[in-house]
């Protein structure tokens, strides 16, 4: 009965051990521009923060095309940022929200995620404005 009560405890203790996935991190600069149709640009600084924010970036799964996740750009003043972690390794596509005839051609891009990696994507998003 020992070993019986012995493998019972070996399986239980298996069988209730977390696994955690294999995961990563995306970090995405974004440059959006031109912002204005004429240099200098005049926009306040609100205003430019505005553009940024009003983009989304989705990701999916490369394969199965089913969204992992959808965020919204963040300004910190310079540039567009988004970051994300804890996403399962594997290979993925990024689009963006809303799409213009300018970024159309860009997006999906695919990219992947490793483990214990921060993926940086670096993006520019034409506005198309002149």
């Amino acid at each position: 009965m020992t070993i019986i009560g012995f493998l019972m405890v070996v399986i239980f203790a298996c069988s209730t051990e977390n696994i955690e996935p294999e995961t990563g991190s995306l970090d995405i600069k974004v440059t959006i521009g031109p912002l204005c149709p004429v240099e200098p640009c005049t926009n306040s600084a609100e205003q430019t923060k505005q553009i940024y924010e009003a983009y989304n970036f989705v990701v999916s799964d490369a394969k199965t095309k089913k969204t992992v996740l959808e965020q919204k750009i963040t300004h910190n003043g310079t540039n567009g940022l988004m970051n994300a972690t804890s996403i399962p390794v594997g290979e993925y596509e990024l689009d963006i929200k809303p799409k213009t005839f300018f970024s159309q051609e860009r997006f999906p891009q695919t990219f992947k995620i490793r483990k214990n990696v921060a993926t940086k994507l670096n993006i520019d998003i034409d506005t198309g404005i002149r």
